[in-house]
């Protein structure tokens, strides 16, 4: 069976110094992958970017929107256009979305070991229980996005089909992607419906993509400093970071964590 070939998406919009040191960071324990930036910050800001960070990157691409709230929330659709517009140009199998304030000790080979081509990784994936739907803030009766869940459930069911009592979700925090997805969401008409910690792993489930699975780690309730990855913007403590990284197996992946790391 041939190696799989993968690749990193680095994806950014501040903070470049940190950016410099996470690519450092992944490159010490990735040298063999390629580094593929997507810069979703200011557009008058890209060539700052490219300049500081260019000789880190194997690839360049700055996306064009200047909403920096639906780059936020439509993270899914930013890769969309960097594969539309770039990535499908590019030599690689599956990509690995590492974003700016995340810590990275270890090879992704070791992290995901024997993941296969077509094979997707979704951080945090799980069922969506009755406790989280009340209190996720995507999908909870009592808060203004559960019109856009309500909406996107619609759409999948009149379109293709796809009604289930129990409905998966994730963390949007580290992801696989491979090739074969993003070839198979290029032809989902209204796109925009939906918050993508719901609709991409529903979307997996559609396209029948095989999901690789593995706890990383990822933080849905309880508390934060127990976690190594947390999609909310409470940062990991550096103590915490130390003591896994002295474990012999401990965590080595970390997000998010907004200084340079430089123990």
């Amino acid at each position: 069976m041939s190696k799989l070939n993968l690749a990193v998406i680095f994806w950014f919009y501040k903070e470049p110094e940190i950016c410099i040191n996470r690519l450092m960071l992944i490159k010490k324990h990735n040298p063999d992958l390629k580094i593929f930036g997507v810069f979703g910050g200011k557009r008058e800001e890209e060539y700052l970017y490219k300049e500081k960070l260019g000789k880190y990157l194997d690839d360049f691409y700055c996306h064009t929107s200047t909403d920096n709230d639906w780059k936020w929330i439509h993270g899914d659709l930013m890769l969309l256009d960097w594969y539309r517009e770039r990535g499908n140009k590019l030599d690689w199998d599956s990509v690995v979305i590492v974003q700016w304030d995340m810590l990275v000790f270890d090879s992704f080979n070791n992290q995901f070991p024997n993941i296969k081509k077509n094979e997707m990784f979704l951080s945090g994936l799980q069922t969506l229980d009755k406790y989280t739907e009340v209190n996720w803030e995507w999908t909870s009766p009592l808060r203004e996005y559960r019109k856009d869940f309500d909406n996107f459930l619609k759409f999948a069911k009149e379109k293709y089909g796809y009604k289930k009592d129990e409905l998966p979700c994730c963390l949007f925090i580290i992801e696989i992607i491979p090739r074969i997805f993003f070839e198979k969401y290029l032809t989902v008409e209204n796109k925009d419906v939906g918050m993508l910690e719901y609709k991409i792993p529903i979307y997996r489930e559609i396209f029948d993509i095989p999901i690789y699975k593995k706890n990383v780690g990822a933080h849905w309730w309880g508390n934060v400093e127990q976690f190594p990855l947390n999609a909310e913007p409470t940062e990991i403590k550096t103590r915490y970071i130390e003591a896994e990284l002295e474990k012999e197996y401990g965590w080595r992946i970390f997000h998010p964590y907004f200084k340079i790391w430089d123990k």
